[in-house]
């Protein structure tokens, strides 16, 4: 099972008191940049949403559920059927529920052209890009998708830069929609799914393989 829960981070009217648990309110509370605040309360609706409305025996009021920390700081929900991933841009909050048997890890990004990301790609990447255009918006992807196998390995990108590198890039149509799919040097096993959610917004979800993704692909495309 891969759900995925896309939510416009400007159409939420949220009161923290509804959503957040007694573990939840006391990090709100703490954090004092209003932008990042309303991240966090929509980051823990967007998970909610999907608990509630993907598994049965999660019922009741969100604020009864809570979303935790992990060792390295991605959220946790201490259950054994399944596990969370979630990512903010300044747009979206972007969660995902799936399968403990899964490996599973999602990002979005906001393009911004006074952020010289280019520099982080190495010259094999570079050359990989070198003839598609705009070549922002693909250093963008590329790094968007490394977001994504970090959390997929519940590391993020503490690890050495250089073993996230991107050894292929392929477009195809999903949807009516161009996703490139993206494979990874060190990681074969793994897919990356990358496509531009709007003209600014770059979704990038990450999966085994041999995974499917069509259709959650489409969800993510048409919501």
């Amino acid at each position: 099972m891969i759900s995925p829960n896309l939510i416009a981070i400007s159409e939420q009217e949220i009161k923290a008191g509804d959503i957040l648990s007694p573990y939840e309110h006391e990090i709100y509370d703490n954090i004092t940049n209003e932008n990042r605040r309303k991240e966090f309360l929509v980051g823990r609706y967007a998970i909610k949403k999907n608990l509630k409305d993907q598994i049965p025996s999660y019922h009741g009021e969100m604020n009864n559920i809570s979303v935790e920390y992990g060792s390295l700081r991605f959220p946790v929900i201490h259950d054994n059927l399944f596990e969370v991933g979630l990512s903010h841009s300044k747009t979206y909050a972007f969660s995902v529920l799936y399968s403990k048997d899964n490996v599973v890890g999602v990002d979005i990004e906001t393009i911004r052209s006074d952020i010289p990301i280019e520099e982080m790609l190495s010259k094999a990447e570079k050359k990989l890009i070198e003839h598609r255009y705009p070549a922002l918006q693909f250093a963008y992807m590329f790094f968007s998708c490394k977001e994504a196998l970090g959390k997929a390995l519940k590391m993020g990108l503490l690890a050495d830069y250089s073993i996230y590198e991107i050894s292929e890039v392929v477009s195809e149509i999903i949807h009516g929609q161009e996703v490139f799919r993206i494979q990874f040097k060190r990681f074969p096993f793994l897919t990356a799914y990358s496509f531009m959610k709007d003209e600014k917004e770059i979704c990038s979800l990450v999966v085994p393989q041999k995974v499917d993704v069509k259709e959650v692909l489409g969800l993510l495309i048409a919501s």
